[in-house]
């Protein structure tokens, strides 16, 4: 035995992990190598501007609207949101002529025929709007409970008729910092963060987590609208005035922080709807400033190269530094004749009313279509968890060691694949499934008999058999170890000390 590094297993481990990090919680990436990640998306009014006005800006995303009835009739040669609301009556329970919560049931049909319309023409579904603001619930209270309760229906409606289409929950609106108790529609009592008309929306986000929100959503639905501030400012330089309610762009990286604390730091954020507010001035009717309908916007209104400005380096502040965004959508592209006069959702649009559903170009319309883009994928993107195995054998006892690894899909959509073993090489593998789906656990085996003391090494492929797969092949190796004697180490199963 001289020469020899005294092998030890600890109680009946046989499989070492090599390089076992899960893709989603390494070290991120240096600003420079951080791959293309984002989608360029605007939320759009009218289909008949797609190739009019949207497609001159290089996008590969459109958010469409039930509300609308924007559903595409045709495969677009774009990727499609479609928002899918809650707040229509007939999708409610009544009591008292009053709606009282949402009809489940009703939602589950409801959405199942949406999907089955939209397959092959939606490729995503946003489950609502701003949730945790009551115009979304027919002016009753937000109450998160009602919402997961949604989600799921919606969410298993969807997946049923399309697998790949991707769910994405409500972008939740930034309300700020809300004191008081409400008593929602679930019975249940909030001590902090709701008022009866909106609630926190860090608080609702953390409640809809702790309720289970995140096996029902591929990618987390926020606004991070920017109000009077560049993209860039981090919270904590924001004015006194802000009272800590956080109205800025980065407010999405809190958002982010709470799907950390929550083990869901893997799953993208999308901006569904950001901007920042032009003034109304700039389009010739700056009398809005003293109007109702423009009331309590006046504090973020900006110059229009202001907006164009900030719009830009917003997209660009995401893709340096924000790895976990997926697709953002500018609030608005052509929204301008949208609502009353003052509307304030009118100047969020980069299109200025003109009397046509095109509308004229703003300086923000020409500086989205020039600025550089890093267009991310949307498809699958294989992963295989852990990345290899090893298995230690003593050679005076063969035996047959067994280890599994994941399949995982890393990306969107679904993901099948195929497995092969190498031939020729010291050690062949067996394995117990040779095709399978994402998520599949691949058992593999490996028959220490007949072997000498020393390193052995083998390796199997696994291949993507879905379309537009990215990080696809991916060879594992497998390591044989065989070693003179393997010595057992038994921990105790409970350490105790004394005083």
């Amino acid at each position: 035995m001289k020469g020899w590094q005294t092998w030890t297993r600890v109680a009946a481990i046989v499989v070492l992990v090599t390089a076992a990090s899960r893709p989603g919680i390494a070290p991120l990436p240096t600003r420079s190598v951080v791959p293309p990640h984002l989608g360029y998306g605007v939320n759009l009014r009218h289909l008949s501007n797609i190739a009019s006005i949207f497609a001159p800006l290089d996008y590969q995303w459109i958010k469409v609207y039930e509300r609308f009835d924007s559903m595409p009739t045709e495969q677009l040669p774009y990727y499609v949101l479609y928002r899918i609301d809650i707040n229509h009556g007939d999708r409610w329970l009544w009591m008292d002529w009053r709606p009282h919560r949402p009809d489940l049931d009703r939602i589950r049909d409801d959405v199942r025929q949406i999907a089955q319309d939209g397959l092959g023409l939606v490729d995503a579904y946003e489950i609502g709007n701003e949730p945790n603001m009551d115009w979304e619930w027919m002016d009753q209270p937000p109450d998160p409970a009602d919402y997961v309760a949604v989600l799921q229906v919606a969410y298993d409606a969807i997946k049923e008729v399309d697998p790949g289409a991707i769910v994405v929950s409500g972008g939740l609106g930034p309300v700020g910092r809300i004191q008081g108790t409400c008593t929602a529609n679930s019975g249940e009592v909030y001590s902090s963060g709701n008022n009866c008309s909106a609630m926190d929306e860090r608080e609702y986000a953390r409640e809809m987590l702790s309720r289970g929100a995140g096996d029902y959503f591929d990618a987390f639905g926020y606004h991070p609208c920017g109000f009077a501030y560049p993209p860039e400012l981090a919270l904590d330089e924001l004015p006194e005035h802000d009272n800590g309610n956080g109205f800025a762009f980065r407010g999405a990286e809190v958002m982010h922080g709470i799907m950390e604390e929550f083990g869901l730091g893997e799953k993208p954020i999308w901006a569904t709807e950001f901007g920042w507010l032009r003034d109304p001035s700039e389009d010739g009717v700056g009398w809005c400033h003293g109007e109702d309908d423009f009331a309590g916007a006046e504090w973020f209104d900006l110059p229009e190269v202001q907006q164009a400005d900030y719009l830009t380096r917003a997209f660009q502040y995401a893709d340096e530094n924000w790895p976990w965004m997926g697709a953002m959508f500018v609030w608005a592209l052509d929204f301008q004749q949208q609502g009353a006069q003052c509307w304030p959702g009118r100047f969020f649009s980069v299109r200025k009313d003109n009397g046509t559903e095109a509308g004229a170009p703003t300086l923000a319309y020409s500086a989205l279509a020039a600025m550089p883009k890093r267009h991310g994928h949307f498809g699958p993107r294989l992963a295989v968890e852990p990345a290899g195995l090893t298995f230690l054998a003593d050679v005076d006892e063969p035996d047959v060691f067994a280890g599994t690894l994941t399949v995982l899909n890393t990306g969107y959509q679904v993901l099948t694949w195929t497995v092969t073993v190498a031939q020729g090489m010291q050690v062949t593998p067996t394995l117990a499934i040779t095709t399978g789906l994402q998520g599949t656990p691949l058992r593999v085996t490996v028959d220490s008999t007949g072997y000498v003391t020393g390193t052995f090494t083998g390796a199997i492929t696994v291949t993507a058999t879905t379309t537009d797969v990215l990080d696809t092949p991916q060879t594992v190796p497998i390591t044989l170890l065989v070693v003179p004697e393997v010595y057992h180490v038994y921990l105790p199963a409970t350490l105790r000390s004394t005083p």
